[in-house]
Parts: structure tokens; C-alpha cells; sequence
């Protein structure tokens, strides 16, 4: 079985102030490795403060355990930011057909962190903060990570940022880009809501260029291999979890794969009764981004804009597009 390799890219962390070509090599035949073979990779010594990354877990659970009727005050629209109740989405389908009946689950989205974005700041004051120090983080790092993509494309450094200008920068540049921090709680689970058809996320594949995931200690993550094995995608301490979403397998033709994962329920009734939470930020391509194969045209892979793809996913997970003008 497959194994999700652990990276150390202590050479381009966020520890350091520059990073060298030489740098980004070591990372990006790593990278490439890990991709090809399972799409997944661990990434440690990245430089991101983990006091960061447990502020946002905290603030997190204290928006979460709001009432619902505070939290619906706050639910994500048209401009792509806020609150995501449970069932609203539905992401599983298996290779048969069958969709879940329920996933339980509720989120946070933003991709503004500018002061004109949606945040409940009377109701849970400290989200925007710690979201945003960690979408900062989380940007700084993806940029040097997109510079090892782009080596392991056989493209110089600079190729994939020349067209992820946009990420985050809402109300800052006129680069659409729809680049998430999502914040997830999976709730404690009862008895009667434990049946055939229920699910924390259900399989799927990841929309944009590659997610990074912070996980909390609890586990459930599952990634399918290449030979459809679910191989688990356990919390490993200090690390990112990172892969390789729908339009990076699209320009790789197929040589990175965007793999399925999902998060079941646990069979072991202690599991059951604690919640579990993870943050995953989702790095997309600019919206008018045409993306294609770039060893030339491939059926599997018709071009597409950046924006057109996530509209058409869009509307698969949640029966509309949010208004999103392609």
C-alpha cells in the first residue's frame, strides 16, 4: 500500500529570509515524487508558527459554538465568505453513483481579510485576527511552494505565480481569485445519526491548484491510491498536509493526480463522541486563468478557466453557482 511521504522543507521555510534555486530544487524533486506517486505529501519544518495555527483552531470553536440562529446571520452568499451549515453541502459520490444523504459537518470560509470582510467580530471577536494571521502565513508559504511546483512542471520558478496574482487580495487589486481559508468543525456524533448515508465529507477531489490542510489530533482523513486503496492521512505533529487539486492535475495532464479523499465516521465509540477540526486552505489560479494540459491538448482535460471550473463544481456540491460570473 501506498504511503504518504514526509517532506522536510526546512530550506524554503518561512524561517528563512531568502531561499535559493538550489533550495527550491531539493523541495521540488520531492514534490514531484510525492505527487506523482499519491498526490499527497506531509510537509514539516515549514516555518508557520504552530501558536498561528492553534489561535485559529481556538476562535474557530468559538464561533462554532455559537447558536445557529447567531451563525445564520453570517451565512456564506454570493460573495463567497461566512458560514456553511451542516448538510448544506454534499461532496460524496462513489464510482456507482450513490450520494450521501447528510455530511456532517458546518465551515467558516473567507477569502477576504481585508476590513470589508464578513467576520462575526460582536459575536466571536477574535476569528478575524487569528484567520487572518494564518491566511498570511499560509500565503507566504504558498508561494514558495508554488516556485518547487513550477520546477517540477520542468517550467522556470516563476510560472505558476505569474497567474495566482489574486490570492487573497480582495479589495486590494482587480485579480478575481477565489484562493479559501476554510474552517472546519465535524461535530460529536450520536447514536441515531450514525447510519448507512451519513458521512463526515464524503469522497471528492479538491477544486483548485493544491490544498494545504491542518489537521487537529483526532485523524479520520483517507486518501485513495492510485491502485483504490484508502490509505489513512493521519495527523502527523508539526506538519501540512498538502495536494494536489483539479487544475494542477489538469496542466500536469494527469502526471499529478488530484486524489480522492474523505473523512468517515469513526468506528471507535470514544472517536465518536469528540468533535474534530481542520483548516484547509485552497489555493486557486486567478479566475480568467485558461488552464489546459501543458504537453498539449488531452481529451480528459479540456481547457478551462479557473473561475468556469469552480462554478461547474460549484454547483454539483451545492446545487447553485453562488452567482458566480464566468
Amino acid at each position: 500500500m501506498e504511503k504518504i511521504k514526509i517532506i522536510d522543507i526546512s530550506s524554503i521555510s518561512l524561517a528563512k529570509e531568502e531561499v535559493s534555486q538550489e533550495d527550491r530544487e531539493l523541495i521540488c524533486k520531492q514534490l514531484k515524487q510525492a505527487f506523482q506517486q499519491i498526490g499527497f505529501a506531509y510537509i514539516k519544518n515549514h516555518g508557520i508558527n504552530q501558536n498561528i495555527i492553534e489561535d485559529a483552531f481556538r476562535s474557530s470553536m468559538d464561533f462554532f459554538s455559537l447558536s445557529s440562529d447567531t451563525k445564520e446571520k453570517f451565512t456564506k452568499d454570493d460573495r463567497l465568505q461566512g458560514w456553511v451549515c451542516a448538510g448544506r453541502e454534499i461532496f460524496d459520490q462513489d464510482e456507482e453513483g450513490s450520494i450521501a444523504e447528510l455530511e456532517v459537518r458546518e465551515t467558516y470560509d473567507l477569502k477576504n481579510i481585508t476590513p470589508k470582510g464578513i467576520f462575526p467580530d460582536s459575536d466571536a471577536p477574535a476569528l478575524r485576527s487569528s484567520l487572518t494571521k494564518l491566511c498570511e502565513s499560509s500565503l507566504r508559504l504558498t508561494s514558495r511552494l508554488l516556485e518547487c511546483i513550477s520546477l517540477a512542471l520542468d517550467l522556470d520558478d516563476q510560472f505558476l505565480s505569474k497567474f495566482h496574482k489574486g490570492m487573497l487580495a480582495q479589495d486590494m487589486n482587480d485579480v478575481g481569485n477565489a484562493t479559501t481559508l476554510r474552517s472546519i468543525h465535524y461535530p460529536t456524533l450520536s447514536e441515531d445519526r450514525i447510519r448507512p448515508g451519513i458521512t463526515r465529507c464524503g469522497e471528492h477531489s479538491d477544486y483548485g491548484t493544491i490544498t494545504l490542510l491542518y489537521q487537529d489530533c483526532m485523524g479520520g482523513l483517507e486518501v485513495k491510491s492510485v491502485d483504490n486503496c484508502w490509505v489513512p492521512a493521519d495527523p502527523v505533529p508539526g506538519a501540512i498536509l498538502i495536494n494536489v487539486g483539479d487544475l494542477l492535475e489538469n496542466l500536469s495532464g494527469g502526471k499529478f493526480p488530484a486524489t480522492k479523499h474523505r473523512v468517515l465516521i469513526p468506528e471507535e465509540e470514544v472517536k465518536r463522541k469528540c468533535k474534530r477540526q481542520s483548516m484547509a486552505f485552497f489555493v486557486h489560479p486567478d479566475d480568467q486563468a485558461l488552464i489546459s494540459p501543458l504537453g498539449g491538448p488531452d481529451p480528459r482535460y479540456p481547457p478551462v478557466t479557473a473561475i468556469q471550473h469552480l462554478a461547474n463544481r460549484f454547483g454539483a456540491t451545492y446545487g447553485n453557482s453562488f452567482g458566480i460570473e464566468t
